[in-house]
C-alpha cells in the first residue's frame, strides 16, 4: 500500500536508492499504458533484488540463506502461475529475480513448455520437492513454498547467541498468522477437514 501510494504521488524520494529507479519506471509504465499487472511485476521484481543484494551483504548466514529461498520461490511460484496464464518468455524473464540456485532462462523455458517441465526441471535443484508438490495439487504447492522457507530458517533455533533466532522466531510468526487465516477460511466455507490440512503450514517449534 505505501508503494503504491509513493508511485502515485511522485514522491520517490521516501524510497531506498536501489528501488528509486523501479518506482519511476512503474509509474511512466502506468502512465502510459495503464497495465497495472505491468506495474506491479516491475515493483515485485526490484522487491526481490533488493531483498537479494540485502542478504548476499549480510554476515548472518540466516539473512543469505532466508534471501536465496525466498526469491527462488519466488521464481518458481512466477513460472508455475505464468505457464497456467500462457505468459511469454519476456514477461518471465522481467519478472524472476535472478539468484544462485535457480537459472532464470531455463526455468523460463521450463514454464513454456509445460507443468511437466517446470518438474522436471525442478527435480535437479534443490527445489524437488517442489516438483512433487506440484504434481499433487495446487494447494500442496502453495504449502510447500511457504515450507520451504520455514525449513531454511529452522536451524536458527540451535544457534541461541546469533541474530538467527530474532529473525526466525518474526518469520515463523508471520508463518503462524498465515496459517490462522488459512484454518478460519477453510471452516467458514465449510471445507473438508482433509482439504484444511492440505493446506496448512509447517510449524517452527
Amino acid at each position: 500500500k505505501e508503494m503504491v501510494e509513493i508511485v502515485e504521488e511522485k514522491n520517490f524520494g521516501k524510497l531506498p536508492a536501489s528501488m528509486q529507479h523501479a518506482a519511476e519506471e512503474a509509474y511512466e509504465a502506468l502512465l502510459h499504458t495503464r497495465d497495472g499487472q505491468l506495474c506491479d511485476v516491475i515493483i515485485d521484481k526490484a522487491a526481490l533484488d533488493a531483498v537479494y543484494e540485502a542478504g548476499k551483504a549480510s554476515k548472518a548466514p540466516i539473512i543469505r540463506d532466508y534471501a536465496e529461498s525466498t526469491v527462488a520461490v519466488a521464481d518458481i511460484k512466477i513460472a508455475v502461475r505464468s505457464q497456467k496464464t500462457a505468459k511469454s518468455m519476456e514477461f518471465m524473464k522481467r519478472a524472476m529475480a535472478e539468484c544462485s540456485s535457480i537459472s532464470v532462462d531455463q526455468l523460463s523455458k521450463a514454464a513454456l513448455s509445460g507443468q511437466d517441465s517446470i518438474r522436471e526441471y525442478l527435480t535437479g535443484t534443490a527445489y524437488a520437492e517442489g516438483a512433487e508438490a506440484l504434481a499433487d495439487s495446487p494447494s500442496a504447492f502453495e504449502r510447500w513454498c511457504d515450507n520451504r522457507i520455514i525449513q531454511t530458517i529452522s536451524p536458527q533455533k540451535y544457534n541461541a547467541f546469533t541474530i538467527g533466532p530474532v529473525v526466525a522466531y518474526v518469520i515463523a510468526r508471520q508463518n503462524e498468522i498465515k496459517t490462522v487465516r488459512i484454518i478460519l477460511s477453510g471452516k467458514l466455507n465449510d471445507l473438508p477437514d482433509d482439504s484444511i490440512r492440505e493446506r496448512v503450514r509447517e510449524m517452527y517449534v
